[in-house]
């Protein structure tokens, strides 16, 4: 653990709810590892204001997926979602009105997740947006580590030496299809996150080194 995380670390470690939601991962071989990768379908792209609708969530133990520890609510938001955003991720106004409020969601994410190494595309986004949540509900933010497959995917191209301006951005899909992986449909919270699990394994099988690297470097 670097000096960084430490700090923070002992930041948040007389938070109430610091053990209830984080555990240390101690370094072990990707086998002995739990990963989580999840997914928020939310009203926008403003990690700052904009609020969380749907939350995926799935674990890897021994480098497998175990779907039947799968995790996927559908969040009440206090605002109205607009039109555009019903047409990306399908969630109506139906939904959302049968849906939980955050409240009682995100505490059972928190917990879902604990001791979990996450994963995601583009996790940063859905790390900030989780995080603003749990600062406000418990004054912690998510202490996880996790890994972006874009991180490893890039990791990849750079071993290869492959030119930088050839180094092309592929979103979820193109990134899947370069592993083998067929996507049927998108925007929806677990099943992206299930993509990116596909993904991840596939790379921790194809490039483990690089993905052993990653690993080591967050933990």
């Amino acid at each position: 653990m670097n000096l960084l995380k430490k700090i923070t670390y002992l930041k948040y470690k007389k938070n109430p709810y610091f053990h209830k939601f984080y555990t240390e991962i101690q370094k072990k071989p990707l086998e002995h590892l739990t990963f989580c990768s999840f997914d928020l379908e939310t009203t926008g792209l403003d990690i700052k204001k904009d609020e969380i609708i749907s939350i995926g969530g799935i674990k890897i133990k021994d480098l497998k997926i175990e779907l039947s520890s799968k995790f996927y609510k559908v969040v009440r938001p206090k605002k109205k979602i607009k039109k555009e955003s019903i047409l990306i991720h399908g969630i109506t106004t139906a939904d959302i009105e049968t849906a939980l409020p955050p409240e009682e969601v995100i505490p059972n994410f928190l917990e879902y997740i604990k001791g979990t190494i996450l994963v995601g595309y583009f996790i940063s986004f859905d790390i900030s947006i989780l995080s603003r949540y749990s600062q406000e509900m418990f004054g912690i933010p998510v202490l996880n580590p996790y890994i972006d497959i874009r991180d490893i995917y890039f990791s990849k191209l750079k071993s290869r030496y492959t030119p930088t301006e050839k180094r092309e951005e592929k979103n979820l899909e193109q990134l899947a299809e370069e592993y083998g992986i067929p996507v049927e449909k998108r925007h929806d919270a677990f099943y992206d996150s299930l993509i990116s699990a596909l993904i991840f394994m596939a790379m921790a099988k194809k490039d483990r080194s690089i993905v052993e690297k990653a690993v080591r470097k967050i933990i």
